[in-house]
């Protein structure tokens, strides 16, 4: 259980600082209407600061 909520906490630590960015740079609300999902480049980043290989596109 202590993992789990390491690690959703890590997500949203890491969800909170891309939203914090974009707001920061002015784009945060033009990206959400564009249905942008925050979560899932904050899984990405984690997984590239764990050290495993993100192809920077999907097949």
């Amino acid at each position: 259980m202590a993992d789990l909520t390491a690690e959703t906490a890590r997500l949203m630590k890491v969800t909170e600082a891309i939203v914090a960015e974009l707001d920061r740079q002015g784009v945060a609300e033009a990206v959400a209407d564009l249905g942008f999902d925050p979560l899932e480049l904050a899984r990405m980043v984690i997984r590239a600061a764990d050290g495993d290989v993100v192809p920077f596109r999907r097949p």
